[in-house]
């Protein structure tokens, strides 16, 4: 480098001369918005590496609020949405076992409601045979079960347990097509046989076609059966036809056969009445004034007027035929209640007429003779 500025030392002075000329001149010199040119020479020489720098930065913050700092973001995400998901589950237990609670609640209400003796149990399973409807419930001989015991719910009855192990029982659902059950229609009374039909519904055999029945109808066990006891609710009836011999008719379980969670277990069977759904007739809320007395007779004798000031008191047929009797036994000297065995009874036909012919009239009594003088 020494030897370059000895070699060219007077090019290079010259060269700074000049330099530093422009520079003075720049200074001096002013542009068209009074700026000086050596300004404008900085600026516009600086411009290039700000904005290089400036882009530098932006990249460099882009960088690290995408990737790197958002990684630590996705972190937080990620356990965020973990704790949400541990709430969901929690919240789902807890609306499981409110649900639970009110369930109970109700079971323990119509448990407590019902005569007859029961046991709660839950159900845990089902059947794996498509063509049987059968559940698994969680109490079996231990706690006193046994086959041919009814299974019901507040809703309606379920089935029959058809099998006790020790700690399970395997209940028949009335659905099954080997199930039957006895019952009796709400408003007929007529009695008939509950078969199930496969899937959730059941029939009703042996039904007159003489009887009423309609859909909507409900039903209740009989007792017939000698499996659940009478006045338990069954269901209702989905669709009533006649059949060929007897009446086909459709019923939907009360019950739900397919959301099975808790029954109870018919342990001892108390029989109870039907309920009465029968419309009862109700009292008067206005009375008409009672009608005016007849103007003619009847078969039971003329009509008497009613005497001014008096008010008209209605009689019945029987009111009247009474009165008339009293009357003619009056009019003949004879007392009811008085006369001895064997005596004549009063003359009830006096003074009466067949309808539209005038009332005998009795002659009166014919006067003695006159007795010859001396005898």
């Amino acid at each position: 480098m020494e030897t370059f500025l000895a070699r060219y030392r007077n090019v290079t002075v010259l060269a700074l001369a000049l330099f530093a000329q422009l520079l003075l001149l720049g200074y001096q010199v002013q542009g068209r918005q009074d700026v000086p040119l050596i300004r404008i020479w900085a600026v516009t020489a600086i411009t290039p590496v700000a904005r290089l720098l400036h882009g530098t930065q932006q990249l460099a913050s882009s960088l690290w609020s995408r990737y790197i700092w958002l990684r630590e973001a996705g972190l937080e995400r990620e356990r965020l949405r973990a704790e949400l998901d541990r709430l969901k589950l929690e919240n789902q237990a807890l609306r499981n076992d409110l649900a639970t609670a009110g369930r109970l609640e109700v079971l323990a209400g119509y448990q407590q409601k019902i005569p007859s003796r029961t046991l709660a149990a839950s159900v845990i399973g089902a059947g794996a045979n498509p063509n049987a409807r059968v559940v698994f419930l969680d109490k079996g001989s231990g706690s006193g079960l046994r086959p041919g015991l009814g299974v019901i719910t507040p809703d309606g009855i379920v089935g029959k347990i058809q099998a006790a192990y020790p700690g399970a029982s395997l209940a028949l659902l009335i659905s099954d097509t080997q199930s039957a059950v006895g019952v009796v229609l709400e408003k007929s009374r007529a009695h008939g046989v509950l078969k199930g039909a496969g899937l959730h519904e059941a029939r009703i055999e042996y039904v007159g076609l003489e009887e009423k029945v309609a859909a909507g109808e409900k039903v209740y066990t009989s007792g017939e059966d000698r499996i659940f006891p009478k006045g338990l609710l069954v269901g209702t009836i989905s669709k009533a036809q006649p059949g060929r011999e007897f009446q086909d008719l459709r019923v939907q379980p009360g019950a739900r056969l397919n959301r099975l969670e808790e029954v109870l277990v018919i342990l001892e069977g108390v029989h109870q009445d039907l309920p009465e759904d029968l419309p009862r007739p109700q009292p008067p809320v206005t009375l008409l004034p009672a009608p005016p007395p007849e103007a003619g007779g009847d078969l039971l004798g003329p009509a008497k007027p009613a005497t001014s000031g008096s008010a008209y008191v209605p009689q019945t047929d029987a009111d009247r035929l009474a009165t008339r009797y009293r009357e003619l036994g009056q009019s003949q000297g004879h007392t009811f209640g008085h006369g001895l065995p064997g005596s004549k009874p009063p003359d009830f036909n006096q003074g009466w007429s067949p309808p539209g012919r005038p009332a005998p009239v009795k002659a009166p009594p014919a006067a003695p003779l006159p007795q010859p003088p001396g005898i």
